[in-house]
């Protein structure tokens, strides 16, 4: 992929001055209309620093905005992955489903040098794919498939759509097939995995229920995104991934705000709130596009989630962007 030096210039300009984003008058909406403007009409790779690292990425690209505007951004990953670390005291085996453009890799390994050993990277679309090819010199030890996942194996989804330039979700019409996780990596795994993240707008549920042996036999920590309007998008169950974890034996739940911020524990059977945490979502009225990323927990780990809930190690990131 060939680097575009203007583009490049004009989306390293706008994310320098990303604070005019907020303002009021005149700059503000000079800002915001060349970011669209630049999103919507100049297609193709862009060279950028994200977490310190030379990249590349797709012109508008979101994250890189993202994690400027939002400072506990990734938050409950990044506690997650370092109290898993002191929880065993070695370098962990992390499955990372919807990696992008591998920004997510980045972000930890900035963070958290020494801590992952490796990553099991998974990316449905083809263009963030072929960035995360491109990207994946500064991580560890790293296996990458472009593959879509969902419940089972043989099974048709909707083809992936761009929900915006950071992210996209199985909404198509076009039918593509997909596998389960279990078939794609559990024959593959070299001993262990820690920690499963899933943020896959939408289809997080139906990935865990093609997760059952990897979940039974390795009892990973799991993250993943619970976004209701995104489940309901895709025909999906707002029930299903709980459901699933429950069944394999997790029985403890870390809710975070999508700001990165602590919300609530849910523990053994306490769900009687989650109806209305839906409604709050779908109405989409409390904060535009709310949803949670949530920490499942299996019965057997004795971590301390009270540290992962405060979000201390997190709180003291070096890199933001």
């Amino acid at each position: 992929m060939k680097i575009n030096i203007y583009y490049s210039i004009i989306y390293n300009f706008l994310l320098k001055t990303y604070k005019l984003r907020d303002k009021q008058g005149f700059l503000g909406k000079c800002w915001l209309l060349l970011w669209n403007y630049s999103s919507k009409y100049f297609s193709g790779a862009v060279s950028t620093i994200i977490h310190g690292y030379k990249v590349k990425v797709n012109n508008g690209n979101s994250y890189a905005l993202y994690a400027r505007l939002f400072k506990n951004y990734n938050n409950p990953l990044l506690q997650l992955v370092d109290s898993v670390y002191e929880l065993y005291n070695r370098e962990l085996t992390i499955i990372d489903i919807g990696s992008a453009v591998g920004d997510t890799n980045l972000f930890l390994i900035k963070n958290l040098p020494g801590k992952i050993e490796k990553f099991y990277c998974v990316e449905g679309d083809f263009e963030f794919f072929n960035y995360l090819k491109e990207n994946k010199k500064y991580f560890p030890e790293s296996h990458l498939f472009n593959v879509m996942l969902s419940g089972s194996d043989n099974n048709k989804i909707g083809s992936l759509v761009k929900t915006h330039l950071g992210t996209a979700s199985s909404i198509g019409e076009e039918k593509v097939k997909a596998i389960s996780l279990d078939t794609l990596l559990f024959d593959k795994l070299k001993g262990r995995v820690d920690i499963i993240k899933i943020d896959v707008d939408g289809y997080d549920g139906k990935i865990l229920k093609g997760s059952g042996k990897i979940l039974q036999y390795y009892k990973p920590f799991v993250i993943f995104e619970w976004h209701p309007i995104m489940i309901k998008k895709t025909k999906n169950d707002f029930h299903e991934h709980f459901e699933i974890l429950t069944k394999f034996g997790y029985n403890k739940y870390l809710w975070f705000n999508k700001y990165g911020e602590f919300s609530h524990f849910e523990l053994k059977d306490g769900c009687s709130n989650r109806e209305e945490l839906i409604k709050l979502c779908l109405r989409d009225i409390y904060d535009y596009d709310w949803h949670y990323d949530v920490i499942a927990i299996h019965s057997e780990s004795e971590i301390d989630i009270l540290k992962i809930a405060e979000l201390k190690r997190a709180k003291l990131r070096g890199s933001s962007f």
